[in-house]
C-alpha cells in the first residue's frame, strides 16, 4: 500500500497510487509470461507490450549488444517510434563517442540509469528534436544479465518529467531482475539443463497461473513482516473446486484455476497474490488502516468469486470461503498463513460463501473434526480400510506390469470417504504409521496371493508420506512386511514426493540406498508439483520417475505441458531412470506419451482404481493395450483441417489425388487427437478456424511436433501475415485459393520431400550418435 504526505494533495497521492497499480500490474503480468514463455524473443516482446499496456509507459523496448560489435541493437519495442528516433536513441553506440543513451550507459556501467529530465540531457543533444516530437520526458534503463554478464537493457520511457521515483525505480529493477533470471534458465534449458531449470522456477511459481506458489508466498510473507507494522493475509478455499472437477474432468483445472487468478489479479493490482494449494489462493495485503478496510475487501472478493465463471462451456459456482489473519495480532510470519486457513475452514460449509476472522479458540479441535478423528482412531481396529490397486500398463508390450495401491475408507452410514478428508488427519493426528504399516502389510500379501495363483508377476507400488518418515522406522516395516507374505523384494516399490527430501535429504537417501539393496525399488511421485530437489535427485536411488496428471491432461494441445513432459521424460533416460505417466485419459495422451518415450502409464484410459477382486479378475482376464507398433519407414500422410465439410471435401478432392494418404479434422481438437495417434508428415490447415486462429494451431503443431512440415491455406493473399509466418518458421508454404490444383500437389510433393530429408537427417544423426558412443 501506499503511505501518502499528509502535505501533498489529493490529486498527488491518487496520481502515485495509479502509477504503482499499474506497475504491480505490470509485475504480475510479466512474471506470468515467464513462466508460460521459453523463447527469449517472446519474451522481449511480451516485455515491451506489457510495459506500455500494464505500466501505462508511452514507450518500451529492448536492445542487446550484437556479438562482435560495440553496439546494442534494438529487437524488440512497443509504442510509437520513428525511424530517427529508433536510430538515435533506441539503438545504442557502446564506443566511447559522446552521445549516450540511457540504454547503452545502462549496459556499460552495468546498473541501472535514470534520465528524469530528457531535454536536459547533454548526452542526448542529437536528437532532443526527435524526443521532444514524441513527447518523451522521462527514461530509465535496466540492463539484461545472462550468465553474470550484461547482455542488453530494457528501457521505458514517460511523458512526465522527473517520472522515476525511488518506489518505481525498485520494481522496475525487480522486472529486469525476474527478466534476467528467466533468460538464465532459457540458456540453461538450450545447455540441456532444461529440466532442472524449469522445475525450479515452477517451484517457485504455480504452472496453471503464473501465481507465486506456497513456498515462495511463505517467504514473501515472511519478508513482509520485517517491513511493515501491520499485515493482513487473507485466504480464500474454494469448496466445489474438487467437485467441480469431478464433473468436467481434469483438463478444466487449467481454465478454472486461471480465470479465479484473474479475477484476484484484477481486484487486487497492488496486492500479493499466490496460490497456496490446489483449491487454496492467498492475498497478502500491507499497512491496512481499519478493519473496516479488510471487511471491504473480503466482502468484495466473496462477491467477485460467487459469480459464476464459464468452464469448458459450462457456467459454474465455487463458494469462496474467506479467512482473515492479521499480524501482528494473530501469529508469526511463520503460522500467520496457516491460521488464514483454519479461519476458511471455520466457516460453515452449508452457508454458501463468506468470510471470518481468526480467533485464537478456532486451534482447537472442531466437533465435527473430533468426531472424525475419533471414527478414524476406530476405523483400523473395524477394518472400515480397503486398498484399492490401480493397473500400470507397459506402453512397449501393452502388458498390466505393476499397480499402485491406493488406501481407501468404507466409513460405515456415511459410504467412500474421500482420501483427501481423512488422509491429512490421519498424519495430523499420528495415525498415519499404523494405518501405513497395514497398507504396506496388504498390498505384499495380495501381490504374494496373485504370484501363488500362478498370475504373471507383477510390480506393487506403496505410497510413503513425509510423516511416516518422521514417526519411525522405514526400512524395519517394510522388511518384516516382506517376510511375513513371503514376497520377493524385487516386487515390491515405494512410491516417495520431493517433500520427503525436505525433512533430511541425507537421512532419506541413506534408508532409500539400504532398502534398494534388498532389491526394492523406488519412484519419485508427482514429479514437478512440489519443491522439485533436483540437486538431490542424481544421489536419489530411484528407478522410476512420475510425471504428473497436471501435466499430461493437456499434452496434446499445451505446448508448455508437452515441453514439461519432454523435459523430464529426457532428464530421467539420462540419469538411466524410466517414466511413468499418472492420469492418462485419451487415446491421444497415450501415443503423444509413446512418442516422447515414456515407457509405462496410469490412467482411467486402461482402468480405474479397482477392489483386490476385480484386480484378480483383470490380471485372469490377461487384459493390456495395443503394444506399440514397430517403427517403420516415413509414411506419407497428410492430415487436412478445416471447421467444414463442405470446405474438406474440397480439400480431399484436390489432394487425395497425390502419392499419400489423406486424413481430415472437422476441429483443432480433432487434429491434436490424430497428431498424437498417428505419424503425419505433413499438416495443412485453414487459415479460418472456429476454435483457434490457424496461424495459432500451427504454431502449437510446430512446438509439439517440430518434424510436421506445415502449410497454410487461405482465400485471402496478405503479403505481410505471409513474410511474417514463412520468415518465424511458423510454416513452410502458404496457400491462397483459388489455386491450381497440380501447383497445390507440387507444393505438398515438396513438403513430403522436406519430410523425408529430415527423417533420413535425424536417422543418421542417431546411427552416428551410436558409432560415437561405442567408440567411447
Amino acid at each position: 500500500m501506499i503511505i501518502a504526505d499528509p502535505n501533498s494533495s489529493l490529486h498527488q497521492v491518487r496520481e502515485e497510487l495509479a502509477r504503482m497499480t499499474h506497475l504491480y500490474a505490470m509485475l504480475s503480468h510479466i512474471n506470468r509470461a515467464i513462466v508460460r514463455t521459453d523463447d527469449p524473443q517472446d519474451l522481449f516482446a511480451s516485455l515491451c507490450r506489457i510495459a506500455v499496456e500494464q505500466g501505462g509507459f508511452s514507450l518500451a523496448w529492448v536492445d542487446l549488444v550484437e556479438p562482435g560489435s560495440r553496439r546494442a541493437v534494438l529487437v524488440a519495442y512497443t509504442g510509437v517510434a520513428s525511424r530517427p528516433l529508433q536510430e538515435q536513441l533506441m539503438s545504442s553506440a557502446l564506443d566511447g563517442s559522446d552521445r549516450r543513451s540511457p540504454a547503452s550507459r545502462a549496459i556499460l556501467n552495468e546498473q541501472p540509469c535514470i534520465v528524469n529530465y530528457l531535454l536536459a540531457d547533454s548526452m542526448l543533444h542529437g536528437c532532443h528534436r526527435e524526443i521532444a516530437a514524441h513527447d518523451l520526458q522521462a527514461a530509465a534503463s535496466f540492463p539484461l544479465w545472462l550468465e553474470g554478464r550484461v547482455m542488453g537493457a530494457f528501457t521505458v520511457t514517460a511523458t512526465r518529467p522527473g517520472y522515476f521515483t525511488e518506489q518505481e525505480q525498485k520494481l522496475l529493477t525487480e522486472v529486469a531482475n525476474d527478466v534476467s533470471f528467466a533468460l538464465d534458465v532459457m540458456r540453461r534449458e538450450e545447455q540441456r539443463s532444461a529440466a532442472e531449470s524449469r522445475m525450479q522456477y515452477l517451484a517457485q511459481y504455480d504452472s496453471q497461473t503464473g501465481l507465486p506458489s506456497r513456498v515462495l508466498f511463505e517467504s514473501r510473507l515472511r519478508d513482509r513482516c520485517q517491513h511493515s507494522e501491520n499485515l493482513v493475509v487473507m485466504v480464500i478455499s474454494l469448496t466445489r473446486y474438487h467437485s467441480v472437477l469431478q464433473t468436467l474432468g481434469q483438463a478444466a483445472s487449467g481454465e478454472m484455476s486461471t480465470a479465479v487468478a484473474s479475477k484476484l489479479e484484477a481486484m487486487l493490482p497492488s496486492d500479493f497474490v499466490g496460490r497456496v494449494a490446489e483449491a487454496q489462493f492467498a492475498v497478502i495485503q500491507d499497512d491496512v488502516e481499519s478493519l473496516t478496510q479488510i471487511e471491504a475487501m473480503a466482502a468484495l472478493m466473496h462477491h467477485n468469486l460467487s459469480e459464476g465463471l464459464t468452464i469448458a462451456g459450462q457456467e459454474v459456482y465455487l463458494e469462496p470461503y474467506v479467512g482473515i489473519a492479521l499480524y501482528p495480532q494473530d501469529g508469526t510470519p511463520q503460522n500467520l498463513l496457516t491460521r488464514a486457513i483454519v479461519a476458511a475452514d471455520m466457516l460453515p460449509r452449508d452457508s454458501g460463501g463468506g468470510w471470518r476472522f481468526f480467533v485464537s479458540h478456532m486451534e482447537q479441535v472442531p466437533r465435527k473434526r473430533l468426531d472424525l478423528d475419533t471414527a478414524l482412531r476406530r476405523a483400523l481396529k473395524r477394518k472400515e480400510f480397503v486398498l484399492h490397486y490401480q493397473p500400470q500398463v507397459d506402453l512397449i508390450s501393452g502388458k498390466v506390469i505393476g499397480a499402485e495401491t491406493l488406501l481407501r475408507w468404507n466409513r460405515p452410514g456415511h459410504g467412500m470417504v474421500s482420501p483427501l478428508d481423512f488422509i491429512p488427519l490421519l498424519e495430523e493426528n499420528g495415525l498415519i504409521w499404523d494405518v501405513g504399516k497395514w497398507v504396506m502389510n496388504e498390498a505384499c500379501r495380495a501381490n504374494r496371493k496373485w504370484q501363488d495363483m500362478g498370475l504373471p508377476p507383477i510390480r506393487i507400488a506403496v505410497n510413503l508420506s513425509a510423516r511416516q518418515f518422521q514417526d519411525g522406522d522405514i526400512q524395519s516395516m517394510v522388511k518384516r512386511a516382506l517376510q511375513t507374505s513371503k514376497l520377493d523384494p524385487k516386487w515390491l516399490e515405494l512410491e516417495l514426493t520431493e517433500s520427503i527430501i525436505l525433512l533430511s535429504a541425507d537421512a532419506v537417501i541413506r534408508t532409500m540406498q539400504n532398502l534398494k539393496s534388498e532389491g526394492i525399488s523406488h519412484a519419485l511421485d508427482d514429479f514437478g508439483t512440489g519443491y522439485s530437489s533436483l540437486s538431490y535427485l542424481q544421489r536419489l536411488p530411484v528407478e522410476r520417475i512420475k510425471i504428473d496428471r497436471s501435466f499430461v491432461s493437456n499434452i496434446t494441445s499445451s505446448p508448455g505441458d508437452a515441453a514439461i513432459a519432454r523435459a523430464v521424460v529426457g532428464m530421467a533416460h539420462s540419469l538411466n531412470m524410466t517414466v511413468i505417466a499418472e492420469g492418462v485419459e485419451t487415446e491421444g495422451q497415450l501415443g503423444y506419451l509413446r512418442g516422447l518415450g515414456c515407457e509405462e502409464l496410469q490412467g482411467y484410459y486402461f482402468s480405474r482404481p479397482l477392489p483386490e477382486e476385480d484386480f484378480t479378475r483383470l490380471l485372469e482376464s490377461g487384459r493390456g493395450i495395443a503394444p506399440a507398433p514397430r517403427a517403420a519407414a516415413p509414411n506419407h500422410t497428410l492430415l487436412l483441417v478445416a471447421d467444414t465439410e463442405d470446405a474438406l471435401a474440397q480439400l480431399v478432392r484436390t489432394f487425395e489425388s497425390g502419392t499419400w494418404t489423406v486424413l481430415t479434422a472437422s476441429s483443432t481438437r480433432l487434429a491434436f487427437e490424430m497428431l498424437a495417434t498417428r505419424k503425419i508428415g505433413v499438416v495443412a490447415c485453414d487459415r479460418h478456424m472456429a476454435e483457434m486462429p490457424g496461424a495459432e494451431f500451427l504454431r502449437r503443431v510446430r512446438d509439439l511436433y517440430p518434424h510436421a512440415i506445415r502449410v497454410m491455406l487461405s482465400d485471402m493473399m496478405e503479403l505481410s501475415t505471409i513474410l511474417d509466418a514463412v520468415n518465424s518458421g511458423l510454416i513452410y508454404k502458404f496457400l491462397v485459393k483459388p489455386w491450381d490444383d497440380e501447383q497445390a500437389r507440387s507444393c505438398l510433393r515438396d513438403a513430403f520431400q522436406l519430410y523425408d530429408v529430415g527423417c533420413e537427417n535425424r536417422d543418421l544423426k542417431q546411427k552416428l550418435q551410436v558409432s560415437v558412443n561405442a567408440a567411447a
